[in-house]
């Protein structure tokens, strides 16, 4: 349920026609990042099942379409930064994922 429901506040404040007021131009990059961070766990946590190149691509192709439809909104503006830090959130989840799943193993081990 968190998951979707992370997922529908992302769908809106991506969408939305105006932008997300931010004081500095860098926290911009942290909501990019951080909400694909933890669309990425929350996933994990949902379907653990996924294949990790699928749950990485469905998660980086959300991002990437959310730009897309930015760059038709007159306030709204896509750039290319944006899909970087996107990509840096789907990184770093893929990366504490590994390290769950790691972890996991090494404790079933035992």
């Amino acid at each position: 349920m968190l998951f979707f429901a992370v997922l529908i506040l992302a769908l809106y404040l991506g969408l939305r026609p105006s932008p997300t007021p931010v004081a500095y131009s860098f926290i911009s990059n942290l909501y990019h990042a951080g909400g694909l961070f933890a669309l990425m766990l929350l996933s994990y946590l949902s379907f653990p099942r996924w294949y990790w190149w699928a749950r990485g691509l469905f998660i980086f192709a959300l991002g990437a379409a959310i730009e897309y439809v930015q760059s038709f909104h007159p306030m709204r503006v896509a750039d290319w930064f944006d899909l970087v830090f996107n990509g840096m959130g789907v990184v770093s989840g893929w990366l504490v994922i590994l390290l769950l799943q790691w972890r996991g193993k090494r404790s079933a081990r035992r």
